[in-house]
């Protein structure tokens, strides 16, 4: 796969603001596979506890769905945790394609 990601947080005052983005750097289109209309889940680590998952208590739409992503596009998912407690996090993004994941993780402060 010639997947590349990152992610970024963007911290207001009630709320943490998550930007995933994957982008093509290879020379063909690469085709995702979706397992379920759920795309992109973000985590939030406090050192190696979670203390947060965008998808917990959610529900999705069991279907497999598949995506082109040509060659040097890219696609944005966003995601915000609410409310969150001071201190130092990391953020893990996951694309949740079946075959191989893109994962992209940054550290942030509250």
């Amino acid at each position: 796969m010639t997947l590349q990601s990152s992610v970024t947080a963007s911290v207001q005052s009630d709320r943490v603001e998550f930007e995933y983005t994957v982008e093509n750097v290879g020379d063909d289109p690469e085709e995702l596979t979706f397992r379920s209309a759920l795309k992109a889940d973000f985590a939030v680590l406090e050192g190696d506890d979670e203390v947060w998952r965008a998808s917990d208590g959610q529900m999705f739409a069991q279907m497999i769905q598949t995506e082109s992503l040509d060659a040097g596009d890219s696609e944005t998912f966003p995601g915000a945790w609410e409310n969150p407690e001071p201190g130092d996090y990391t953020v893990v993004a996951t694309l949740n394609t079946s075959g191989d994941d893109a994962e992209a993780r940054a550290d942030f402060s509250v």
